[in-house]
């Protein structure tokens, strides 16, 4: 395994462990430039010679052939390299979250219509609706169980007891962003959930959506239709004006 692929590996493994112990909305996941130090670390890992060395590595240029045409070869930062895991990791969350959610209402996601998409976007019946937010519960269970946090579901102990899943509202809001982004492409409202740069445009969607989220959810830790907010009596899970 290359360095690269080592840095790109331990990078994921860092991403994907502080989503899922995540205790506090204003820690899951921030923007790639505030991960840098996270990134430095992950390198540092790796090579075991300082973080210096590490983040001089990750500033450094490759020589790095083409994906359409391998015989033409071009500099590229390898900081570049190591940070696609990120929207990497973003594109497979949202397949897994999109797949769960379209599954649980039984709509078939490839044959959505924009009709059925502006009627699940309406008045934000697709995550406040009782089944909505059973589908987003069902998304955001599968997507724990997929990064190894399967201890934060709770599965029924009898048959009248309930699924209970132990989130942040962050979690929560992570979830409803991505089915979010696909109704919105579906009807038409929404071009591209990314702006230009590799990673940028996850963090503004999902900040957005703790602030829509933060009024309509339970400000306790109790169960609520299947969903304990672990954050939900900490006065800091509203994220500050950026």
């Amino acid at each position: 395994m290359s360095l690269v692929e080592h840095a790109q590996k331990v990078y994921r493994e860092v991403l994907i462990d502080d989503f899922r112990t995540a205790l506090k909305t204003v820690l899951v996941f921030s923007s790639s430039d505030e991960n840098w130090d996270t990134l430095v670390v992950s390198v540092e890992s790796v090579q075991k010679e300082g973080m210096q060395k590490a983040e001089e590595w990750l500033k450094s240029f490759i020589r790095r052939s083409s994906r359409r045409n391998p015989t033409i070869f071009a500099n590229v930062r390898v900081s570049l390299l190591a940070m696609r895991v990120k929207p990497h990791l973003h594109q497979l969350w949202t397949d897994i979250i999109v797949g769960a959610y379209f599954q649980s209402l039984g709509i078939d996601g490839e044959k959505l219509t924009k009709e059925m998409a502006v009627d699940l976007l309406a008045n934000d019946g697709f995550f406040l609706t009782a089944n909505g937010r059973t589908a987003c519960l069902d998304a955001l269970s599968k997507l724990f169980v997929s990064v190894g946090a399967s201890s934060r579901v709770k599965l029924p102990l009898g048959p009248t007891d309930e699924r209970v899943i132990h989130a942040t509202l962050g979690h929560f809001a992570f979830v409803v962003t991505k089915v979010r982004n696909v109704l919105e492409s579906a009807a038409g409202i929404r071009t591209s959930t990314r702006g230009g740069a590799i990673g940028d445009g996850h963090f503004p969607l999902w900040v957005s959506e703790v602030r829509r989220l933060l009024p309509t959810q339970a400000s306790d830790a109790h169960p609520h239709a299947g969903l304990v907010l672990v954050d939900g009596a900490d006065p800091s899970r509203g994220l500050p004006e950026l």
